[in-house]
């Protein structure tokens, strides 16, 4: 068989026409599966053009047929309808009907006339039933609204507009289906029609969508030529009608009535095509064409060869016309009818009593529907997978998605935060995270209003099923969601400008490396940035509060989104890091202060880790979260690094002041400013060979010093010695003399001493001369002064002395 090829240009086509000038909002829908909505504008067709062909013969795709607020990446819904552009209704064949006869039935139906229906502008086979829509000559507005039962009067019309079409084509054997909702989607021209599983166990194979001739896009009508349509609006229905969202389909309460037996039954010994005529004229009735040639030839070809399901299907026909029970037995009874004696002779045991259960079957499968559910509020119809004899559903894990889904209850997954958010009006003070309280109250529900219980497992898997299926990250949408950078300048300055950092090309630098690197982990988790910003000063001038502030964009210091300051380097394990962790932007470690070396170690190597991994509470396997998240420090200390050659991954930062108002104003244009050097590829997260020049002198004035030395070195002035040759007019001081004065022999210079009292040298003021040098005739190691002033005085004798004083000898 010849593969059925998709025409994208065609469904471009449309939408060029469809919609000229405004957005496109597009849905893919797998078929018993999750939904994908992308918006396009029409200047971005190769873009939609690209996403529709990507999806082609995989998903049904559809169309909002309304006018949206914003570009939406989830199907729409009534509060972010902005109008109608047109008013529609949409007819599917009916269940157990020989397809190709239904799609002539609804055609005539919707190219009939009907009274006070003008003619539609244009009608679209959904590659199944067909779609009728008439276009508005200016859209019907509806004023921006939030909650149920606030829905503004424009609302209201359209809808009723839609229900008065509904009804206006369910008279006499007709029946449009429920789509009166404004969020409806409608499947786009040129794309395939691919089965759900259950149309697909009928029989049902892909088909391809299509535009009917005849189209008239400039036939438009205002919303006052459909006043006669409002009466119709509140009329119901003849048929059964399906549930509409929000709504249990109709099933019985009443239990199963006695079931119909063959050897009670008088039943007729003949009965062709003319008896069943002669009944239906009799009665006001209609057996369709299609039946009536199938008791002539019973062709199976329409049923891939299937005899069986070409018999049901004509007695399932009859069932629905209402003939009588013991005429369908005749028919299956009569030799005359080759097909259907044949294959009633062809089953084993009693062939009335076989008889007797295929009519049973058939009125059994008419009187309950096909399954159908209810009806979702863009226009899917949802079935029950499973059922009892009458109809109602039967405890199961998709009949739990399928109540969740007609009770609105919203389910969401944020990547970011990893939270399976849930919200519907049964919920209440338990709508948000995903919660054992919440959980009941959907069974109880579900209970209520479907009669059924789910169990204790299938709520909450369907839930986590229902959420993993609308994804979003709510950190990309903050990010997305903000306004254009205006242009100016800020991000190199921002520590200078609103904390009062020195102005140099370090802070410059390090302020906006840092901010740039919290957006690049954003879009690109794992990124690799080894380093922690950290903010030094007083208490009271802000730290934390500036670092809130960029994470959640608001001085509300109740608002936590983004942004934690929870105890990072506690954490007991892997599990206890990443639930820290989970939807965290900027993470503060307000540690610093008073950190051994062991916990500085700890904390460089987190600085530098990508990457975490571990098995979360309740869940069976280990994994592995790419960081999302930037560090930055906070301390009251001026030292804190004891690290002699490791501090680089630390950037200090003095800070002077805290303008957390100006911040917190410009704070969105300076994450749009990070974002679009981030965009622009024009980013750098590494300092330049001058900026890392004076990140290492900052890093080497916050190392820890033995405050015992400190005292003790302060005064050196019976040590000094002038220098000679390179260091001629410069003050030295051998280490032996350092040595001395702290009464270390050399013995007791191993180990850590060294470096200490190296350390607490270069405190005061003094550098170490790397290579030996010779003072006095003999080769030592010599510390040169580099401080302020003049060295080894005590700050009393700086003032008493006048510069008389005793001098050091030589």
């Amino acid at each position: 068989m010849e593969q059925l090829k998709p025409d994208t240009a065609a469904a471009i086509d449309f939408l060029r026409r469809w919609s000229p000038d405004d957005d496109w909002c597009l849905t893919a829908i797998i078929p018993d599966g999750k939904t994908e909505t992308r918006t396009f504008k029409p200047s971005e067709a190769d873009a939609a053009a690209a996403w529709i062909e990507g999806h082609q013969g995989k998903r049904g795709i559809y169309y909002h047929i309304n006018l949206v607020r914003s570009r939406l990446t989830k199907k729409a819904s009534k509060e972010q309808i902005a109008g109608f552009r047109a008013f529609h209704i949409d007819v599917d064949p009916r269940a157990g009907e020989e397809l190709a006869s239904e799609q002539e039935r609804i055609y005539k139906l919707l190219t009939t006339p009907r009274d006070g229906v003008p003619s539609p502008s244009l009608i679209v086979s959904s590659g199944g039933g067909y779609q009728a829509v008439w276009l508005l000559s200016e859209p019907l507005m509806i004023p921006q609204w939030k909650g149920e039962g606030n829905e503004p009067p424009e609302l209201l019309l359209g809808e009723a507009i839609n229900r008065g079409l509904q009804n206006a084509y369910s008279k006499d054997e007709a029946r449009a289906d429920n789509t009166q909702d404004c969020t409806r989607l409608l499947r786009l021209p040129g794309t395939i029609n691919v089965p759900n599983k259950k149309k697909a166990a009928k029989g049902r194979g892909p088909a391809l969508s299509s535009l009917v001739p005849g189209a008239d896009f400039s036939r438009r009508y205002a919303a006052e030529d459909f006043d006669k349509l409002k009466a119709y609006a509140d009329q119901p229905k003849e048929a059964a009608p399906l549930a509409t969202a929000g709504q249990v389909a109709p099933r019985s309460k009443q239990p199963p009535a006695d079931k119909w037996k063959i050897a009670d039954a008088a039943i007729p010994p003949t009965v062709g095509t003319a008896e069943l005529t002669a009944w239906a004229d009799a009665n006001g009735k209609t057996i369709d064409d299609w039946a009536l040639a199938l008791v002539t030839t019973g062709d199976t070809s329409k049923y891939d060869g299937d005899r069986s399901d070409m018999v049901f299907a004509v007695t399932c026909h009859l069932a629905r016309v209402g003939a009588p029970k013991e005429l369908v037995a005749g028919l299956l009874l009569d030799s005359n009818n080759a097909a259907f004696y044949e294959h009633v002779s062809a089953q084993k045991g009693n062939k009335r009593r076989y008889v007797e259960r295929q009519v049973n079957r058939a009125f059994a499968e008419v009187a309950k529907g096909d399954g159908t559910a209810g009806t979702l509020p863009g226009g899917e119809v949802l079935t029950w997978d499973r059922m009892n004899q009458n109809g109602e559903p039967l405890p199961s894990y998709w009949n739990t998605r399928t109540a969740l889904m007609l009770m609105g209850v919203e389910c969401r997954y944020d990547k970011f935060r990893d939270r399976h958010l849930i919200g519907s009006h049964e919920l209440d003070e338990y709508a948000g995270d995903f919660s054992d309280h919440a959980e009941r109250i959907l069974r109880d529900a579900i209970i209520r209003r479907f009669g059924f219980d789910p169990g204790e497992v299938n709520p909450r898997n369907a839930v986590l099923s229902l959420c993993t299926e609308n994804r979003f990250d709510s950190l990309l949408d903050h990010l997305h969601a903000l306004p254009p950078w205006d242009g100016t300048p800020r991000l190199d300055t921002w520590l200078v400008d609103y904390l009062g950092a020195e102005d140099n090309a370090y802070t410059r630098e390090a302020g906006a490396a840092w901010l740039t690197a919290a957006i690049v982990r954003a879009f690109e988790p794992g990124a690799k940035f080894d380093q922690m910003l950290v903010l030094e000063g007083a208490t009271g001038l802000g730290k934390s509060t500036a670092l809130r502030v960029l994470a959640t964009g608001t001085l509300d210091l109740t608002c936590a989104d983004r942004f934690s300051d929870a105890s990072f380097l506690g954490a007991r394990d892997a599990r206890e890091v990443l639930e820290v962790t989970a939807g965290v932007w900027i993470l503060e470690c307000a540690e610093l202060d008073g950190m051994s070396r062991k916990e500085v170690e700890t904390l460089k190597a987190a600085i530098t880790r990508q990457e975490d991994k571990g098995r979360l509470a309740y869940a069976r396997t280990a994994v592995t979260v790419p960081r999302r998240f930037v560090l930055a420090g906070t301390t009251n200390e001026d030292r804190y690094l004891h690290d002699p050659t490791g501090n680089r991954r630390f950037w200090p930062v003095r800070v002077a002041r805290g303008n957390l108002e100006g911040l917190a104003a410009v704070r969105d244009q300076l994450v749009a400013e990070a974002l679009a050097r981030y965009r622009s590829d024009s980013h750098r997260l590494l300092l330049s060979p001058e900026a890392e020049a004076l990140a290492k002198q900052e890093q080497d004035r916050r190392r820890v010093v033995d405050e015992g030395f400190m005292e003790s070195l302060h005064d050196l002035s019976a040590c000094l010695q002038r220098g000679t040759g390179q260091w001629a007019g410069r003050w030295i001081v051998t280490n032996d003399a350092v040595y001395g004065h702290l009464g270390l022999t050399r013995d007791k210079r191993v180990g850590k001493v060294p470096r200490m009292v190296k350390t607490a040298m270069q405190a005061l003021g003094w550098a170490k001369v790397p290579q030996t040098v010779k003072v006095d005739g003999k080769p030592c190691n010599i510390f040169v002064w580099e401080g302020e002033g003049e060295p080894g005085k005590p700050e009393s004798e700086d003032a008493t002395a006048g510069g008389d004083g005793p001098r050091p000898p030589f």
